[in-house]
């Protein structure tokens, strides 16, 4: 589970810890990305040392799945165009304001979930260790 953990370790330190210091010195808290980040990074520590693995390969498909669905709806949106249409009958806090589930649409961070969503959907299909 070498490379596994160590795609969530710096996932979780990188994009986790130092977002998320980064965002509470701008602006005093925690924004949603940052959350998400720090949260599913830190699960996908743990889950990895939890029953010897057995669990790693459900966890890392579905954080895969939204992950890359969010990086491809952003990446999407910075070409012009707007997947998010059918979804504008959603509240704000799901589909809106430029988030997708507290995440940020952006071009780099859409890329940076894109690249993250990629990765873990490859250790739930190549249960790479």
């Amino acid at each position: 589970m070498k490379h596994r953990n160590a795609h969530y370790f710096l996932w979780f330190l990188i994009f986790g810890v130092v977002a998320g210091l980064v965002a509470f010195t701008q602006h005093g808290k925690l924004d949603s990305e940052a959350i998400w980040l720090l949260v599913t990074g830190g699960i996908g520590l743990i889950i990895g040392r939890i029953n010897d693995g057995s669990f790693t390969r459900p966890y890392d498909f579905i954080i895969g799945i939204i992950f890359t669905l969010v990086g491809a709806v952003g990446t999407l949106a910075a070409f012009g165009t707007n997947v998010l249409a059918p979804l504008s009958s959603l509240p704000s806090s799901v589909a809106g304001n430029g988030y997708l589930l507290g995440l940020n649409l952006s071009l780099f961070p859409s890329l940076i979930h894109l690249v993250l969503g990629l990765s873990s959907l490859n250790h739930a299909v190549t249960n790479a260790k």
